[in-house]
């Protein structure tokens, strides 16, 4: 069992805007859709900007409404000696494709293109949402491209859950107490397969557990984003001239009274993710 490090961020709640500063010159913890008001921020540039809509007089993004969600494919390119000005990135059929104008050692762009494609995995190519597809180009020349994917799979446990367990009995460990804003239900029945255990001496732990068979421990990454739970899977690939890396993301917004600042995970030899952290439940406010 091999013991992975936790990477822990605090999103600033008064923040009206991203900046570079909020998780120093580390985009990768950057979700597009809940890390931005309707500001764009003038530390990247957007090639292609979320799309929102309102919803009860707010602006939110579509991916956010679903509970599809929750995963997404990303591509991580270095455009080092590209035009940025001139990029676009699409999705044809299962093809990822991305195109620009190389830059010329004056400032000018060149008549001849660069395109890289990407045959995306049959995962991705299934679920994604190529509607939503969100890409953006940051301070240090990196392409960054977000894919949301559709999360059948939740969705079909959490409504056969809900068809089976009406009265709410499968959520009792979470405590007599539970957050009205939170949803425990859409936790239960995630991919992280939750349970409430006893610690002993009167204590209480999270664990969750993540199928990650053919993934070695330096191609993990565990992050806490305040309440957030983050787990990248990561894939290197190298050219003469460019770095590109491709991530899975898998995330999930934690309950009330998770002690994020000591959770703990692990890589077993089987292949599974486990984690844990201890749990006091959510205790109201006077």
């Amino acid at each position: 069992m091999s013991s992975l490090p936790v990477n822990r961020y605090r999103r600033r709640s008064n923040d009206n805007k991203f900046d570079s500063d909020t998780f120093g010159n580390d985009f990768e913890l950057f979700d597009p859709w809940t890390d931005l008001n309707l500001s764009t921020p003038i530390s990247f540039r957007w090639i292609n900007q979320p799309k929102r809509q309102k919803v009860h007089g707010e602006k939110i993004a579509p991916a956010l409404q679903s509970l599809l969600y929750g995963e997404k494919f990303r591509v991580k390119l270095d455009i080092s000696g590209l035009d940025p000005e001139t990029i676009k990135t699409t999705i044809e059929g299962r093809l990822l494709l991305i195109e620009a104008k190389k830059k010329h050692h004056h400032g000018k762009s060149e008549n001849d293109k660069e395109q890289k494609i990407y045959d995306l995995p049959e995962p991705v190519y299934e679920h994604a949402d190529a509607d939503h597809l969100v890409s953006y180009v940051t301070p240090n020349n990196m392409l960054i491209v977000d894919i949301p994917l559709r999360n059948h799979e939740h969705e079909q446990r959490y409504l056969e859950s809900s068809a089976q367990a009406s009265n709410n009995n499968h959520l009792l460990p979470y405590g007599q107490h539970r957050d009205q804003s939170f949803n425990y239900h859409h936790f239960h029945t995630s991919a992280f397969t939750p349970k409430i255990v006893d610690a002993g001496g009167h204590k209480k732990k999270l664990q969750m557990s993540l199928p990650m068979q053919n993934y070695h421990p330096e191609h993990v990454k565990v992050s806490v984003k305040n309440n957030d739970l983050i787990i990248e899977s990561e894939h290197i690939s190298k050219d003469n001239r460019h770095l590109e890396k491709t991530y899975f993301y898998k995330s999930i917004t934690l309950p009330p009274g998770t002690q994020t600042d000591h959770l703990q995970s692990h890589l077993t030899q089987d292949g599974h993710l486990q984690i844990e952290a201890p749990f006091t439940g959510y205790i109201p406010k006077n």
